[in-house]
């Protein structure tokens, strides 16, 4: 069984660009926003005090953390307006008062939305690269998806919260079921306890080292019964999870 390489699969920055470009808006408080992530070297950082300038089509920006409110408008009006510029930027957003769990829930259908309720301790820093990371993963190339998809090994690619986030059709069919019903599953789902003690214990830290991982583990299929499987396990930079199971 070879482990198919996804090297490259995830968007670079532009040709030239070590950086991520983020633009802080905010009417007030930009300097704090600013000072957040001034510590990160990956980080470049612009700000204004406009959300959609003349002219502006955010193009030239990885990234757009906004203080609400801004211009009396509030999440999702922000969302709505960014997002009729360019479609998929992600976006952090940070209420100026105690109420994120309240932002949160208002953008909670948009994609690549996030909401930190303090800049402070690195959080921004840390949620920023965060989201552009897991945006840029999920913008892997169709020819790259078709590569996954056409393998013969059957390969599922696990989220940082651990649940499948995608699964090749051969995936489905080794354990019994449709990617439908596989995907937004927990991977722990799919293999007995003691299996999932020892992926736990062993094969996931020693992904998170940045060493492939492989052995032999007892699976289990939608319907219940096990079998016993080959699986090697990889990471991506976002800590997602590559699961390439096989069948001996």
């Amino acid at each position: 069984m070879t482990v198919p390489s996804i090297d490259g699969a995830v968007p670079k920055p532009k040709t030239g660009q070590s950086t991520l470009t983020v633009l802080v808006v905010a009417d007030e408080d930009r300097t704090a926003l600013e000072s957040a992530l001034a510590d990160a070297d990956s980080l470049s950082t612009r700000s204004s005090d406009r959300l959609l300038a003349e002219g502006r089509d955010f193009a030239d920006v990885d990234c757009l953390v906004c203080r609400l409110p801004i211009a009396d408008h509030d999440a999702r009006a922000v969302v709505e307006r960014v997002r009729s510029r360019r479609v998929g930027l992600p976006i952090v957003l940070v209420p100026s008062t105690d109420d994120a769990a309240a932002v949160r829930a208002e953008v909670s259908s948009f994609r690549w939305v996030d909401v930190v309720a303090s800049p402070d301790d690195g959080q921004l820093q840390r949620r920023v690269t965060r989201l552009v990371e897991r945006r840029r993963l999920s913008a892997l190339s169709k020819r790259s998806l078709a590569g996954i998809e056409l393998a013969g090994d059957a390969i599922g690619i696990v989220d940082p919260a651990d649940r499948l986030e995608f699964a090749n059709r051969s995936f489905a069919v080794l354990f019994g079921t449709d990617r439908e019903t596989l995907v937004g599953r927990p991977w722990q789902d799919l293999f007995v306890p003691e299996t999932v003690d020892r992926l736990e214990a062993a094969a996931i830290p020693t992904v998170a080292d940045g060493w492939r991982w492989s052995g032999t583990c007892t699976a289990r299929r939608h319907d219940g019964d096990t079998f016993t499987a080959r699986v090697a396990l990889d990471g991506l930079e976002d800590g997602s999870l590559v699961f390439v199971v096989d069948e001996p």
